[in-house]
C-alpha cells in the first residue's frame, strides 16, 4: 500500500471526515449515507498517509466536529466508532488479512472498545450509563415519530408508532448489542467493497480477496441459527433477548452469502451494470426483499446454488 506525507493531504483528508461528521450530526436523511461511508476516507487516507499522519488527521477531524456544534455525547461517541473502523480496518488491509479478519477483527475491537469507552462516559452522568443511552434511544424514537407527523403520514400510523413507544423501546434496548455489532460490521463490508472498487479504479495495491462472490459462511453456522431461534421461541426475558441478539447477526452474515449469490449470477448473466444497482437498491430498502436475500443465502448452504462444493472440472468457467 502507498504511504506518502503530505500536509496538504492531511487538511484536505480532515475537512472531508468533518464534513462527513457534520452532515451526519445535523441532516438526519442525507446524514445516515454520511454515517455509513464515514470509514471510507478514513480508510484511503490511512492507506495513502500511514498511521501517523492518518491518526493526526483524525484526531483533528474529531475536533473540528466537536466544536462545530452542540452534539449529543452518544452522537460523537458513534462518530468516533466509525472513524476508527475505518482506522483499524486499514490496519488490516496492510496486514493481508483475509476478508473475515479484514471486517470481523476491526468490528470487534471497535465494538469492545466503544462499549468501555461509553461506559465510562456514562459513569459522568448523574443517571448513570444504562439510563443515559435508554434516553438517548427514546429522545430518537420521538425525533422519529414527530419526522412521521411532518411526512404527513397517515394518523393511524402515527398513533400505532405512539401507543407502542414504550414496547418498541424495550425491545430496542434488548437487542443493542446485535444492533450495534451487525451496524460496524455492515459499515465494514460496504466501506470495504468501495474502497476495493476505488483502489482499483485508480490503479493501486488492492486487497487479494479473490472472487467475493463465491463467499460463503461455514456450514456449522446453521445449527447456530436453530439453536438461537429456538431460544427465542421457547424462552423468556434476557434468554430470549439473547437468542434474538444471536440472531441478528447470524441474519446479516447470511444476508453477505445471499448478496454472493445474487452478484454470482449477475455475473454468469452479465447483468447491465445499472440494472444490477438497481436491484440492490430495492434490497436495501425493501425488508421483504432483504428477508428474501437472507433466505437465499441460509439454503445455499444445502443447495450450493453456485456449484462451489462441485467437483472441479464441473465448476463454471469464472471467465
Amino acid at each position: 500500500m502507498m504511504t506518502t506525507y503530505n500536509p496538504r493531504d492531511i487538511l484536505a483528508g480532515t475537512g472531508i471526515l468533518a464534513l462527513f461528521g457534520a452532515v451526519a450530526l445535523y441532516f438526519p436523511i442525507l446524514g445516515f449515507a454520511c454515517f455509513l461511508l464515514l470509514p471510507l476516507p478514513m480508510l484511503l487516507y490511512r492507506l495513502k498517509l500511514g498511521r501517523k499522519s492518518a491518526g493526526i488527521m483524525a484526531m483533528l477531524a474529531v475536533v473540528v466536529i466537536q466544536v462545530s456544534g452542540p452534539g449529543h455525547v452518544v452522537d460523537l461517541w458513534l462518530i468516533l466508532c466509525m472513524i476508527g473502523l475505518g482506522f483499524t480496518m486499514a490496519e488490516a488491509l496492510v496486514q493481508n488479512l483475509s476478508v473475515e479478519k479484514t471486517i470481523g477483527y476491526p468490528g470487534a475491537l471497535i465494538w469492545t472498545a466503544g462499549l468501555a469507552a461509553l461506559l465510562f462516559i456514562g459513569s459522568f452522568s448523574a443517571s448513570g450509563p444504562l439510563e443515559m443511552i435508554s434516553e438517548y434511544v427514546r429522545r430518537n424514537l420521538e425525533l422519529t415519530a414527530a419526522a412521521y407527523e411532518t411526512m404527513e403520514m397517515p394518523e393511524s400510523s402515527i398513533r400505532v408508532l405512539t401507543e407502542s413507544m414504550d414496547r418498541i423501546h424495550y425491545v430496542i434496548m434488548g437487542i443493542l448489542p446485535a444492533l450495534t455489532a451487525s451496524g460496524l460490521i455492515f459499515a465494514g463490508w460496504a466501506n470495504l467493497l468501495i474502497a476495493r472498487a476505488a483502489l482499483r479504479a485508480r490503479q493501486l495495491p488492492e486487497p487479494g480477496f479473490g472472487r467475493l462472490n463465491l463467499w460463503k459462511a461455514p456450514d456449522a453456522l446453521v445449527w447456530a441459527v436453530i439453536a438461537s431461534a429456538l431460544l427465542l421461541w421457547v424462552a423468556s426475558g434476557p434468554l430470549a433477548f439473547m437468542g434474538a441478539n444471536a440472531l441478528i447477526l447470524l441474519m446479516l452474515i447470511y444476508l453477505f452469502q445471499g448478496i454472493a449469490v445474487i452478484s454470482w449470477y449477475f455475473e454468469q448473466k452479465q447483468m447491465p451494470l445499472f440494472l444490477r444497482v438497481l436491484i440492490y437498491v430495492l434490497i436495501a430498502i425493501q425488508q421483504a426483499l432483504a428477508l428474501m436475500v437472507i433466505g437465499l443465502g441460509f439454503f445455499d448452504t444445502w443447495a450450493d446454488f453456485r456449484k462451489i462444493n462441485a467437483a472441479p472440472g464441473d465448476h463454471p468457467d469464472p471467465s
